[in-house]
């Protein structure tokens, strides 16, 4: 198991640099009535700038689930803050900038001082009952302080499956098995103050050594069955962490992170596949349709064309949603507010 960083000091070229870092917050809301409101004093969904299909993708998406956001707009790392801050740490222009986003976050939830919130990557897929299983699970772990919504966890199917006790488990930690998953975490303010001591005083990749985490909080989880998956299919960190349909990357992706896993259970939708050509074609009116021609141009094999498809959420969403989330601009940017 990895052990504590031996540096511990702050890391004075990296909060330099977050001080400086290009960030738009904007406050959306969806329902003034929204439950989420009672248990999580704020919501961050973080974006890319450019990434205008997921920053649409995630209104349709928080729009049909009535929860409320501040979507955290990032842009590209500056060349030459990334020249300086990875001198001694080995990581890619986008791995900094997922670590970097995540800290702005952190930093706003301290600077605030609310009492908890849930960092959301865009690329997010919802359970069903999404809400009402959140709400549940906190109220029968009120003092959690940490909690994976959706791990990555290659060491599950082998060791920590036996860990899951009211849908919750603490992790068996194997250097040979990682364990990831920034796409979805919730943190109380104590938990925020010790992911951003570990990143300000150990540079590295978001979620690389959440033992650390593990370690230090006793109240720190990862619920199981996961309540946020995330699209494997797509990745803008690197090809190393996407996983293509229907691969021996992508069986053994799920065959060690989940077991039994039912994606009918969940709002499932590749929008990385969506091809604006196949939209306008007559033939494909319906979301099935569409689903299946875009499909048909990227994989070919029916068998796996059905496979993948079966995945999907076909009746969740419409034709509308999908336009909207093809369109090359984002309503969002036009209603901008500082927090």
């Amino acid at each position: 198991m990895t052990t504590s960083p031996a540096k511990t000091t702050i890391n004075t070229e990296l909060m330099t640099a977050l001080k400086k870092y290009k960030v738009t917050p904007i406050r959306i809301t969806n329902d003034i009535h929204s439950p989420l409101q009672q248990y999580v004093d704020q919501i961050y969904v973080i974006n890319m700038v450019q990434d205008i299909r997921k920053r649409n993708y995630i209104h349709v998406l928080f729009q049909k689930y009535k929860i409320n956001y501040t979507l955290v707009l990032v842009d590209k790392v500056d060349p030459a803050v990334f020249e300086t801050l990875t001198k001694h740490h080995k990581m890619s222009m986008p791995e900094l900038g997922c670590t970097l986003s995540h800290m702005w976050c952190l930093i706003h939830l301290l600077k605030n001082e609310y009492k908890n919130a849930i960092i959301f990557e865009d690329d997010i897929v919802l359970s069903k009952t999404f809400v009402e299983d959140f709400i549940a699970l906190l109220s029968m772990h009120p003092t959690t302080d940490f909690m994976l919504l959706g791990a990555h966890d290659f060491n599950f199917s082998r060791t920590n499956h036996a860990n899951v006790e009211n849908r919750v488990y603490r992790p068996t930690f194997d250097p040979n098995f990682p364990l990831y998953g920034a796409h979805a975490n919730y943190y109380s303010f104590q938990g925020a103050k010790r992911m951003l001591y570990i990143r300000t005083t150990h540079l590295s990749f978001f979620d690389n050594e959440y033992n650390l985490m593990f370690d230090t909080l006793p109240n720190a989880y990862i619920c199981y069955p996961n309540l946020v998956l995330s699209n494997m299919s797509e990745s803008g960190i690197s090809d190393t962490h996407k996983k293509d349909f229907c691969t021996q990357h992508e069986y053994n992706y799920y065959n060690c992170c989940f077991k039994d896993l039912n994606f009918r259970q969940y709002n499932l939708m590749y929008t990385n596949i969506f091809d604006v050509k196949l939209y306008k074609n007559k033939d494909t009116q319906s979301v099935e349709d569409f689903i299946t021609a875009c499909l048909q141009t990227i994989l070919g094999d029916p068998e796996k064309i059905h496979s993948v498809k079966n995945r999907c959420a076909l009746d969740f969403f419409n034709m509308s949603d999908i336009l909207y989330i093809l369109m090359n601009r984002s309503t969002l940017d036009r209603s901008k507010q500082s927090l």
